[in-house]
Protein backbone atom coordinates (compact mmCIF):
# COMPACT_ATOMS: atom_id res chain seq x y z
CA UNK A 1 0.00 0.00 0.00
CA UNK A 2 1.27 3.34 -1.10
CA UNK A 3 2.39 5.75 2.22
CA UNK A 4 0.53 8.33 0.09
CA UNK A 5 -2.63 6.44 0.39
CA UNK A 6 -3.04 6.10 4.44
CA UNK A 7 -0.05 8.44 6.05
CA UNK A 8 2.62 7.19 8.07
CA UNK A 9 2.21 5.55 11.43
CA UNK A 10 2.85 7.43 14.57
CA UNK A 11 4.27 4.22 15.82
CA UNK A 12 5.35 0.74 14.97
CA UNK A 13 5.55 -2.30 16.84
CA UNK A 14 7.25 -4.78 15.93
CA UNK A 15 7.31 -8.82 17.09
CA UNK A 16 7.77 -12.04 16.46
CA UNK A 17 5.06 -13.23 18.73
CA UNK A 18 2.18 -11.06 18.67
CA UNK A 19 -1.36 -11.92 20.03
CA UNK A 20 -4.17 -10.21 18.09
CA UNK A 21 -7.22 -11.79 20.46
CA UNK A 22 -8.66 -12.47 17.28
CA UNK A 23 -7.20 -16.57 17.05
CA UNK A 24 -6.14 -18.50 19.78
CA UNK A 25 -2.58 -18.05 18.22
CA UNK A 26 1.01 -15.92 17.88
CA UNK A 27 2.45 -14.97 14.44
CA UNK A 28 4.98 -12.42 13.67
CA UNK A 29 3.34 -9.12 13.06
CA UNK A 30 3.32 -5.28 13.25
CA UNK A 31 1.12 -3.05 14.76
CA UNK A 32 0.92 0.59 13.20
CA UNK A 33 -0.62 3.30 15.52
CA UNK A 34 -1.87 6.80 14.21
CA UNK A 35 -2.77 9.34 16.98
CA UNK A 36 -5.47 7.07 19.61
CA UNK A 37 -6.15 4.24 17.12
CA UNK A 38 -4.68 1.12 15.20
CA UNK A 39 -4.73 1.77 11.76
CA UNK A 40 -2.74 -2.05 10.69
CA UNK A 41 -1.97 -4.97 11.83
CA UNK A 42 0.07 -7.36 9.34
CA UNK A 43 3.16 -9.81 8.32
CA UNK A 44 6.42 -8.06 9.39
CA UNK A 45 6.62 -7.79 5.48
CA UNK A 46 4.34 -5.29 5.57
CA UNK A 47 5.74 -3.19 8.18
CA UNK A 48 7.76 -0.55 5.97
CA UNK A 49 4.62 0.95 4.52
CA UNK A 50 3.88 2.63 7.67
CA UNK A 51 7.13 4.03 8.66
CA UNK A 52 8.08 6.94 7.87
CA UNK A 53 10.67 9.61 9.02
CA UNK A 54 9.20 10.44 11.95
CA UNK A 55 7.62 6.93 13.10
CA UNK A 56 8.45 5.74 16.30
CA UNK A 57 9.64 1.97 15.58
CA UNK A 58 10.06 -0.59 18.73
CA UNK A 59 11.79 -3.84 17.37
CA UNK A 60 10.27 -5.82 20.37
CA UNK A 61 12.19 -9.59 19.01
CA UNK A 62 10.15 -12.23 20.70
CA UNK A 63 8.19 -9.61 23.43
CA UNK A 64 4.64 -10.60 23.55
CA UNK A 65 2.57 -8.01 22.34
CA UNK A 66 -1.26 -8.54 23.28
CA UNK A 67 -4.30 -6.33 23.81
CA UNK A 68 -4.61 -3.86 26.94
CA UNK A 69 -5.36 -5.66 29.91
CA UNK A 70 -8.98 -5.10 31.37
CA UNK A 71 -9.89 -5.69 35.20
CA UNK A 72 -13.07 -6.56 35.77
CA UNK A 73 -13.46 -6.23 39.11
CA UNK A 74 -11.28 -3.97 41.07
CA UNK A 75 -11.86 -1.86 44.34
CA UNK A 76 -9.69 1.64 44.31
CA UNK A 77 -10.88 2.39 47.99
CA UNK A 78 -9.94 -0.77 48.76
CA UNK A 79 -6.28 -0.35 47.42
CA UNK A 80 -5.82 3.51 48.59
CA UNK A 81 -6.62 2.14 52.35
CA UNK A 82 -3.55 0.19 52.25
CA UNK A 83 -1.18 3.06 51.33
CA UNK A 84 -2.83 5.80 53.08
CA UNK A 85 -0.59 7.31 56.25
CA UNK A 86 2.16 5.54 57.72
CA UNK A 87 4.23 2.28 56.49
CA UNK A 88 4.38 -0.24 59.29
CA UNK A 89 5.62 -3.15 56.81
CA UNK A 90 9.17 -2.99 58.36
CA UNK A 91 8.31 -2.03 62.22
CA UNK A 92 9.35 -4.86 64.19
CA UNK A 93 8.16 -4.42 67.16
CA UNK A 94 4.56 -2.65 68.75
CA UNK A 95 6.86 -0.03 70.08
CA UNK A 96 8.42 0.91 67.39
CA UNK A 97 5.01 0.99 65.20
CA UNK A 98 3.82 3.74 68.36
CA UNK A 99 6.63 5.19 67.63
CA UNK A 100 5.68 5.58 63.80
CA UNK A 101 2.64 6.50 64.52
CA UNK A 102 3.39 9.40 66.72
CA UNK A 103 5.53 11.28 63.66
CA UNK A 104 2.70 10.46 61.97
CA UNK A 105 0.04 11.88 64.32
CA UNK A 106 2.97 15.04 64.65
CA UNK A 107 2.48 15.99 60.66
CA UNK A 108 -0.78 17.10 60.79
CA UNK A 109 -3.75 18.79 62.83
CA UNK A 110 -4.26 17.26 65.94
CA UNK A 111 -8.24 16.51 65.10
CA UNK A 112 -7.48 14.42 61.78
CA UNK A 113 -7.51 11.01 61.42
CA UNK A 114 -4.01 8.79 61.41
CA UNK A 115 -3.66 6.17 59.14
CA UNK A 116 -1.35 3.55 58.94
CA UNK A 117 -0.92 -0.34 56.87
CA UNK A 118 1.54 -3.24 56.55
CA UNK A 119 1.77 -4.63 60.01
CA UNK A 120 1.76 -8.32 60.44
CA UNK A 121 0.75 -10.35 64.15
CA UNK A 122 3.11 -12.70 62.33
CA UNK A 123 6.11 -10.54 62.74
CA UNK A 124 5.33 -8.99 66.11
CA UNK A 125 4.29 -12.36 67.89
CA UNK A 126 0.75 -10.82 69.33
CA UNK A 127 -2.10 -8.51 68.12
CA UNK A 128 -1.53 -5.00 69.28
CA UNK A 129 -3.71 -3.75 71.98
CA UNK A 130 -6.30 -0.97 72.10
CA UNK A 131 -5.00 0.28 75.06
CA UNK A 132 -1.91 1.22 74.01
CA UNK A 133 -3.57 3.79 71.43
CA UNK A 134 -5.96 4.91 74.02
CA UNK A 135 -3.72 6.11 76.44
CA UNK A 136 -1.24 7.87 73.34
CA UNK A 137 -4.37 8.75 71.03
CA UNK A 138 -6.95 9.64 73.52
CA UNK A 139 -9.17 12.22 71.13
CA UNK A 140 -8.15 11.35 67.28
CA UNK A 141 -8.86 8.62 65.37
CA UNK A 142 -6.18 6.09 64.68
CA UNK A 143 -6.77 2.95 62.17
CA UNK A 144 -3.88 1.06 61.42
CA UNK A 145 -4.64 -1.93 58.84
CA UNK A 146 -2.91 -5.15 58.84
CA UNK A 147 -0.77 -6.61 55.60
CA UNK A 148 -3.94 -9.02 55.20
CA UNK A 149 -6.52 -6.51 55.42
CA UNK A 150 -8.39 -9.05 58.23
CA UNK A 151 -7.83 -6.94 60.99
CA UNK A 152 -7.39 -3.06 61.82
CA UNK A 153 -5.44 -1.95 65.07
CA UNK A 154 -7.38 0.88 66.09
CA UNK A 155 -8.18 2.94 69.26
CA UNK A 156 -11.79 2.90 71.08
CA UNK A 157 -12.54 6.62 69.42
CA UNK A 158 -11.86 5.84 66.00
CA UNK A 159 -14.56 2.39 66.83
CA UNK A 160 -17.59 4.78 68.28
CA UNK A 161 -16.93 7.03 65.16
CA UNK A 162 -17.05 4.48 62.52
CA UNK A 163 -19.04 1.88 63.81
CA UNK A 164 -16.79 -1.50 63.14
CA UNK A 165 -14.68 -3.66 65.50
CA UNK A 166 -11.18 -4.52 64.96
CA UNK A 167 -11.84 -7.81 63.20
CA UNK A 168 -14.77 -6.77 61.11
CA UNK A 169 -12.29 -5.28 58.87
CA UNK A 170 -14.03 -5.78 54.93
CA UNK A 171 -14.20 -2.93 52.70
CA UNK A 172 -18.22 -2.72 53.28
CA UNK A 173 -18.11 -2.54 57.41
CA UNK A 174 -14.90 0.14 56.56
CA UNK A 175 -18.03 2.51 54.70
CA UNK A 176 -18.00 5.14 56.50
CA UNK A 177 -14.58 5.56 57.49
CA UNK A 178 -13.66 5.76 53.46
CA UNK A 179 -16.43 7.93 53.04
CA UNK A 180 -13.78 10.34 55.12
CA UNK A 181 -11.06 9.16 53.50
CA UNK A 182 -12.31 10.07 50.59
CA UNK A 183 -12.72 14.02 51.35
CA UNK A 184 -9.44 15.28 50.37
CA UNK A 185 -9.76 15.37 46.95
CA UNK A 186 -6.31 16.67 46.02
CA UNK A 187 -4.81 13.20 47.97
CA UNK A 188 -7.34 11.23 46.19
CA UNK A 189 -6.27 12.50 42.93
CA UNK A 190 -2.72 11.40 43.76
CA UNK A 191 -3.58 8.39 45.10
CA UNK A 192 -5.74 7.57 42.24
CA UNK A 193 -2.41 8.96 39.67
CA UNK A 194 -0.55 6.14 41.76
CA UNK A 195 -2.91 3.37 41.00
CA UNK A 196 -3.44 4.12 37.79
CA UNK A 197 0.62 3.81 36.85
CA UNK A 198 0.78 0.20 39.15
CA UNK A 199 -1.96 -0.73 37.16
CA UNK A 200 0.09 0.40 34.18
CA UNK A 201 3.16 -1.32 34.79
CA UNK A 202 0.81 -4.72 35.04
CA UNK A 203 -0.16 -3.75 31.50
CA UNK A 204 -3.85 -2.72 32.23
CA UNK A 205 -5.72 -0.35 30.36
CA UNK A 206 -9.27 -0.65 31.31
CA UNK A 207 -11.31 -1.25 34.58
CA UNK A 208 -14.27 -1.76 36.17
CA UNK A 209 -14.30 -0.07 39.59
CA UNK A 210 -16.71 -0.88 42.51
CA UNK A 211 -17.55 2.13 44.54
CA UNK A 212 -19.98 2.37 47.51
CA UNK A 213 -23.28 4.09 47.32
CA UNK A 214 -23.18 6.92 44.74
CA UNK A 215 -18.95 6.72 45.03
CA UNK A 216 -19.25 10.44 45.48
CA UNK A 217 -15.80 10.66 46.49
CA UNK A 218 -13.92 9.61 43.34
CA UNK A 219 -16.33 10.67 40.49
CA UNK A 220 -15.95 14.46 40.75
CA UNK A 221 -11.74 13.36 40.64
CA UNK A 222 -12.42 11.17 37.73
CA UNK A 223 -14.19 13.86 36.10
CA UNK A 224 -11.95 16.28 36.58
CA UNK A 225 -9.25 14.03 34.93
CA UNK A 226 -11.39 13.49 31.60
CA UNK A 227 -12.06 16.49 31.39
CA UNK A 228 -8.20 17.38 31.43
CA UNK A 229 -7.47 14.61 29.15
CA UNK A 230 -5.52 13.02 31.72
CA UNK A 231 -7.25 9.99 33.15
CA UNK A 232 -4.24 7.79 31.88
CA UNK A 233 -6.78 4.38 31.62
CA UNK A 234 -9.88 3.58 30.91
CA UNK A 235 -12.68 3.74 34.06
CA UNK A 236 -15.78 1.67 34.31
CA UNK A 237 -17.45 1.33 37.61
CA UNK A 238 -20.40 -0.11 39.20
CA UNK A 239 -21.96 0.79 42.79
CA UNK A 240 -22.41 -1.16 45.84
CA UNK A 241 -25.46 -0.03 47.98
CA UNK A 242 -23.78 -0.56 51.31
CA UNK A 243 -24.98 2.68 54.09
CA UNK A 244 -27.40 3.45 51.15
CA UNK A 245 -30.42 0.92 49.62
CA UNK A 246 -29.99 0.66 45.85
CA UNK A 247 -30.38 4.24 44.13
CA UNK A 248 -32.42 3.55 40.84
CA UNK A 249 -32.88 7.53 40.17
CA UNK A 250 -29.09 7.59 40.52
CA UNK A 251 -28.09 4.71 38.64
CA UNK A 252 -30.50 6.50 35.60
CA UNK A 253 -28.23 9.84 35.96
CA UNK A 254 -25.40 7.77 36.21
CA UNK A 255 -26.50 5.66 33.05
CA UNK A 256 -27.26 8.96 30.80
CA UNK A 257 -23.75 11.39 32.64
CA UNK A 258 -21.17 8.24 31.94
CA UNK A 259 -20.88 6.68 28.81
CA UNK A 260 -17.52 8.30 27.80
CA UNK A 261 -14.63 6.41 26.14
CA UNK A 262 -13.18 6.94 29.18
CA UNK A 263 -15.67 7.04 32.16
CA UNK A 264 -18.32 4.84 32.00
CA UNK A 265 -21.45 3.33 34.23
CA UNK A 266 -21.56 -0.24 34.56
CA UNK A 267 -24.54 -0.47 37.11
CA UNK A 268 -24.92 -2.30 40.28
CA UNK A 269 -22.94 -4.93 42.40
CA UNK A 270 -25.02 -6.71 44.76
CA UNK A 271 -23.52 -9.32 47.26
CA UNK A 272 -25.11 -12.44 47.81
CA UNK A 273 -23.37 -14.67 50.72
CA UNK A 274 -19.91 -14.87 52.29
CA UNK A 275 -17.57 -17.30 51.36
CA UNK A 276 -17.43 -20.65 51.66
CA UNK A 277 -13.76 -21.17 53.27
CA UNK A 278 -15.20 -19.51 56.41
CA UNK A 279 -18.90 -21.20 56.08
CA UNK A 280 -20.52 -18.43 55.00
CA UNK A 281 -21.14 -19.20 51.73
CA UNK A 282 -24.38 -20.66 50.92
CA UNK A 283 -24.65 -24.46 49.82
CA UNK A 284 -27.07 -26.73 48.71
CA UNK A 285 -25.35 -29.42 50.92
CA UNK A 286 -24.16 -28.88 54.25
CA UNK A 287 -20.43 -28.29 54.19
CA UNK A 288 -18.06 -31.60 55.42
CA UNK A 289 -16.43 -30.22 57.84
CA UNK A 290 -19.51 -29.00 59.62
CA UNK A 291 -22.36 -31.11 59.51
CA UNK A 292 -26.12 -29.80 59.27
CA UNK A 293 -24.80 -26.21 57.81
CA UNK A 294 -25.32 -24.93 55.04
CA UNK A 295 -24.32 -21.09 55.83
CA UNK A 296 -23.74 -19.50 59.20
CA UNK A 297 -24.49 -16.68 57.27
CA UNK A 298 -28.43 -16.35 56.07
CA UNK A 299 -28.98 -13.88 53.20
CA UNK A 300 -32.11 -12.46 52.25
CA UNK A 301 -32.87 -13.41 48.59
CA UNK A 302 -36.31 -11.70 48.59
CA UNK A 303 -35.01 -8.30 48.70
CA UNK A 304 -32.13 -8.92 46.51
CA UNK A 305 -34.29 -10.22 43.70
CA UNK A 306 -36.35 -7.07 44.26
CA UNK A 307 -33.35 -5.04 43.47
CA UNK A 308 -32.25 -7.13 40.54
CA UNK A 309 -35.72 -6.69 39.16
CA UNK A 310 -35.93 -2.78 39.63
CA UNK A 311 -32.36 -2.35 37.95
CA UNK A 312 -33.16 -4.93 34.89
CA UNK A 313 -36.46 -3.36 34.39
CA UNK A 314 -34.98 0.30 33.76
CA UNK A 315 -32.10 -1.41 31.94
CA UNK A 316 -29.45 -1.23 34.48
CA UNK A 317 -27.52 -4.12 34.89
CA UNK A 318 -26.25 -6.17 37.77
CA UNK A 319 -23.19 -7.94 39.26
CA UNK A 320 -24.13 -10.52 41.65
CA UNK A 321 -21.32 -11.46 43.39
CA UNK A 322 -21.71 -15.45 44.69
CA UNK A 323 -19.58 -18.63 46.35
CA UNK A 324 -21.62 -21.25 47.74
CA UNK A 325 -23.61 -23.53 44.92
CA UNK A 326 -26.96 -22.40 46.55
CA UNK A 327 -26.26 -18.73 46.31
CA UNK A 328 -25.20 -18.89 42.77
CA UNK A 329 -28.12 -20.75 42.05
CA UNK A 330 -30.72 -18.00 43.34
CA UNK A 331 -28.51 -15.43 41.48
CA UNK A 332 -29.30 -17.58 37.96
CA UNK A 333 -32.68 -17.84 39.11
CA UNK A 334 -32.48 -13.61 39.62
CA UNK A 335 -31.02 -13.13 36.32
CA UNK A 336 -33.04 -15.78 34.30
CA UNK A 337 -36.66 -14.22 35.72
CA UNK A 338 -35.12 -10.67 34.05
CA UNK A 339 -34.37 -12.52 30.73
CA UNK A 340 -38.17 -14.15 30.67
CA UNK A 341 -39.19 -10.96 30.94
CA UNK A 342 -36.91 -8.69 28.57
CA UNK A 343 -37.31 -11.78 25.81
CA UNK A 344 -34.29 -10.67 22.86
CA UNK A 345 -33.60 -7.65 25.02
CA UNK A 346 -31.18 -9.02 27.14
CA UNK A 347 -28.84 -6.76 29.26
CA UNK A 348 -25.76 -7.97 30.33
CA UNK A 349 -25.84 -9.06 33.50
CA UNK A 350 -22.95 -11.32 35.61
CA UNK A 351 -22.32 -13.12 38.23
CA UNK A 352 -18.80 -12.67 40.11
CA UNK A 353 -16.67 -15.04 42.43
CA UNK A 354 -18.27 -18.29 41.13
CA UNK A 355 -15.99 -20.00 43.94
CA UNK A 356 -17.94 -23.60 43.91
CA UNK A 357 -21.00 -23.94 41.36
CA UNK A 358 -23.15 -26.69 40.59
CA UNK A 359 -22.98 -28.05 36.79
CA UNK A 360 -26.43 -27.43 36.48
CA UNK A 361 -26.59 -23.87 36.81
CA UNK A 362 -23.11 -23.42 34.79
CA UNK A 363 -24.99 -24.46 32.07
CA UNK A 364 -28.12 -22.20 33.11
CA UNK A 365 -25.18 -19.64 32.78
CA UNK A 366 -24.70 -20.19 29.28
CA UNK A 367 -28.23 -20.33 28.23
CA UNK A 368 -29.04 -17.06 29.72
CA UNK A 369 -25.65 -15.43 28.26
CA UNK A 370 -24.97 -14.44 32.27
CA UNK A 371 -21.19 -12.99 31.93
CA UNK A 372 -18.94 -15.10 34.81
CA UNK A 373 -16.49 -12.84 36.51
CA UNK A 374 -13.65 -15.32 38.08
CA UNK A 375 -10.77 -14.46 40.06
CA UNK A 376 -8.16 -16.87 37.78
CA UNK A 377 -5.35 -15.99 40.49
CA UNK A 378 -7.59 -17.54 43.40
CA UNK A 379 -5.44 -20.63 43.95
CA UNK A 380 -2.41 -18.74 45.15
CA UNK A 381 -4.80 -17.03 48.09
CA UNK A 382 -4.39 -20.70 49.75
CA UNK A 383 -0.37 -20.32 51.35
CA UNK A 384 0.36 -24.01 49.76
CA UNK A 385 -1.19 -26.87 48.00
CA UNK A 386 -1.01 -28.86 51.62
CA UNK A 387 -3.20 -26.27 53.14
CA UNK A 388 -5.51 -25.08 50.96
CA UNK A 389 -9.27 -25.78 52.01
CA UNK A 390 -11.89 -26.91 49.65
CA UNK A 391 -11.59 -30.59 50.31
CA UNK A 392 -12.32 -30.36 54.21
CA UNK A 393 -15.54 -27.78 53.72
CA UNK A 394 -16.60 -29.57 50.80
CA UNK A 395 -15.29 -33.40 50.76
CA UNK A 396 -12.98 -34.57 48.70
CA UNK A 397 -15.09 -35.92 46.39
CA UNK A 398 -17.10 -32.61 45.29
CA UNK A 399 -12.99 -30.39 45.11
CA UNK A 400 -12.64 -30.67 41.36
CA UNK A 401 -16.31 -27.97 41.52
CA UNK A 402 -14.44 -25.45 42.68
CA UNK A 403 -13.03 -22.74 39.91
CA UNK A 404 -14.46 -24.98 37.25
CA UNK A 405 -13.52 -22.81 34.11
CA UNK A 406 -13.33 -25.45 31.89
CA UNK A 407 -17.14 -26.15 32.32
CA UNK A 408 -17.95 -22.83 31.73
CA UNK A 409 -16.32 -22.54 28.58
CA UNK A 410 -17.85 -25.88 27.43
CA UNK A 411 -21.21 -24.13 28.32
CA UNK A 412 -20.14 -21.16 26.33
CA UNK A 413 -20.22 -19.01 29.61
CA UNK A 414 -18.33 -15.55 28.68
CA UNK A 415 -15.89 -15.65 31.07
CA UNK A 416 -13.98 -12.12 32.21
CA UNK A 417 -11.20 -12.10 34.73
CA UNK A 418 -11.31 -9.55 37.81
CA UNK A 419 -8.89 -9.36 40.74
CA UNK A 420 -11.15 -8.32 44.05
CA UNK A 421 -8.05 -5.87 43.55
CA UNK A 422 -6.53 -5.57 46.41
CA UNK A 423 -7.85 -9.69 47.24
CA UNK A 424 -4.85 -9.98 44.28
CA UNK A 425 -2.75 -7.21 42.31
CA UNK A 426 -3.58 -7.60 38.25
CA UNK A 427 -1.15 -10.57 37.01
CA UNK A 428 -1.69 -12.04 34.08
CA UNK A 429 1.85 -14.17 34.12
CA UNK A 430 -0.05 -15.48 37.64
CA UNK A 431 -3.59 -16.05 36.60
CA UNK A 432 -2.07 -18.12 33.30
CA UNK A 433 -0.15 -19.92 36.49
CA UNK A 434 -3.02 -20.56 38.58
CA UNK A 435 -5.75 -21.35 36.04
CA UNK A 436 -4.15 -22.44 33.53
CA UNK A 437 -1.16 -24.73 34.61
CA UNK A 438 -3.58 -25.31 38.32
CA UNK A 439 -0.47 -24.86 41.08
CA UNK A 440 -0.31 -23.34 43.90
CA UNK A 441 1.82 -21.50 45.41
CA UNK A 442 4.35 -24.01 45.91
CA UNK A 443 4.45 -25.49 42.74
CA UNK A 444 2.23 -28.65 43.62
CA UNK A 445 0.79 -30.92 43.07
CA UNK A 446 2.97 -31.64 40.12
CA UNK A 447 0.81 -31.95 36.54
CA UNK A 448 -1.73 -29.26 38.05
CA UNK A 449 -4.43 -29.49 40.49
CA UNK A 450 -7.59 -30.91 38.51
CA UNK A 451 -6.26 -29.65 35.50
CA UNK A 452 -9.04 -31.14 33.12
CA UNK A 453 -10.93 -27.79 35.25
CA UNK A 454 -8.37 -25.32 33.61
CA UNK A 455 -8.63 -22.52 31.52
CA UNK A 456 -6.53 -22.68 28.52
CA UNK A 457 -4.02 -20.05 28.40
CA UNK A 458 -5.73 -18.25 25.33
CA UNK A 459 -8.89 -17.93 26.96
CA UNK A 460 -7.44 -16.73 29.69
CA UNK A 461 -5.50 -13.99 27.38
CA UNK A 462 -9.16 -13.56 26.13
CA UNK A 463 -11.41 -13.21 29.10
CA UNK A 464 -8.26 -10.30 30.40
CA UNK A 465 -9.45 -8.72 27.07
CA UNK A 466 -12.02 -8.98 24.66
CA UNK A 467 -14.41 -10.71 26.92
CA UNK A 468 -13.87 -7.95 29.37
CA UNK A 469 -14.61 -5.17 27.00
CA UNK A 470 -17.91 -6.98 25.61
CA UNK A 471 -18.89 -6.58 29.27
CA UNK A 472 -18.32 -3.20 29.36
CA UNK A 473 -20.04 -2.75 25.87
CA UNK A 474 -16.36 -1.61 24.05
CA UNK A 475 -15.85 -5.00 22.23
CA UNK A 476 -16.35 -2.20 18.88
CA UNK A 477 -13.61 0.28 20.10
CA UNK A 478 -11.20 -2.18 22.52
CA UNK A 479 -10.20 -5.58 23.36
CA UNK A 480 -8.47 -6.98 20.28
CA UNK A 481 -5.72 -5.81 18.12
CA UNK A 482 -7.39 -5.12 15.17
CA UNK A 483 -7.51 -1.95 12.52
CA UNK A 484 -10.20 1.06 13.32
CA UNK A 485 -9.69 -0.24 17.38
CA UNK A 486 -8.06 1.91 20.10
CA UNK A 487 -4.50 1.49 20.47
CA UNK A 488 -4.57 -0.32 23.85
CA UNK A 489 -1.80 -2.54 23.92
CA UNK A 490 0.37 -4.59 26.50
CA UNK A 491 3.81 -5.91 25.92
CA UNK A 492 5.45 -8.48 28.55
CA UNK A 493 9.20 -9.59 27.61
CA UNK A 494 8.47 -13.05 26.74
CA UNK A 495 5.97 -15.26 24.90
CA UNK A 496 2.90 -16.09 27.27
CA UNK A 497 1.88 -19.14 25.63
CA UNK A 498 5.09 -20.72 25.10
CA UNK A 499 6.75 -20.40 28.50
CA UNK A 500 6.90 -23.16 31.40
CA UNK A 501 4.61 -23.02 34.40
CA UNK A 502 8.58 -22.60 36.59
CA UNK A 503 9.17 -19.58 34.79
CA UNK A 504 5.58 -17.90 33.59
CA UNK A 505 5.27 -16.01 36.80
CA UNK A 506 8.81 -14.04 36.01
CA UNK A 507 7.25 -12.49 32.98
CA UNK A 508 6.50 -8.88 33.46
CA UNK A 509 5.23 -6.04 31.27
CA UNK A 510 8.02 -4.13 29.32
CA UNK A 511 5.51 -1.54 27.64
CA UNK A 512 1.80 -0.32 27.97
CA UNK A 513 0.19 1.68 25.76
CA UNK A 514 -3.62 3.58 26.37
CA UNK A 515 -5.39 5.16 23.46
CA UNK A 516 -2.15 5.77 21.71
CA UNK A 517 -0.09 6.92 24.86
CA UNK A 518 2.79 4.97 26.39
CA UNK A 519 1.43 5.08 30.21
CA UNK A 520 4.31 2.81 30.98
CA UNK A 521 7.37 1.75 29.71
CA UNK A 522 10.00 -0.36 31.28
CA UNK A 523 13.05 0.67 29.23
CA UNK A 524 13.30 4.31 29.75
CA UNK A 525 11.31 3.85 33.64
CA UNK A 526 8.30 5.81 31.81
CA UNK A 527 4.72 5.58 33.89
Amino acid sequence: MEAAAHGFADRVLLSNAVFTGIEDSVSPAFVALQGEHIVAVGSPAEAEDWIGPATVVHHLKDAFIMPGVHDNHVFFTGYMSMHRGVDLTNAATIDEALQLLRQEAAKSPSEQNVYAYGWSEEDWGQLPGQSLLDEVFPGRPVIAINRNKSYCWMNQFAQDKYQFAPDQCSAESRARLLVDMMQDRELVRQEFLDFARMLAKRGVTSIKDIGFDRHSGLLPVLEELEAAGELPLRVHFALEPVLQPLDIPAGLQYKERYQGEFLRFQGYKLMLDGVVADHTGDMLEPYADMPGVTTLQPVDYEAIERAVQAADSHGIKCCLTVEGDAAIRKAVDMIEGCNRSRGDQRIRHSISDLEYPHPDDIRRMGDNGIFAEVYAQILLLNPSYEEAYMAAVAGKENESRFYNYKSMLEANVPVTIGTDLPLFLTSVPDSLYAASFRLFPDGLPSGGWHLEQGMPAAEVLKAWTINGARHCGMEERTGTLEAGKAADIAVFDRNLLDTTATEIRDAHVILTITAGQITYDAARNEG
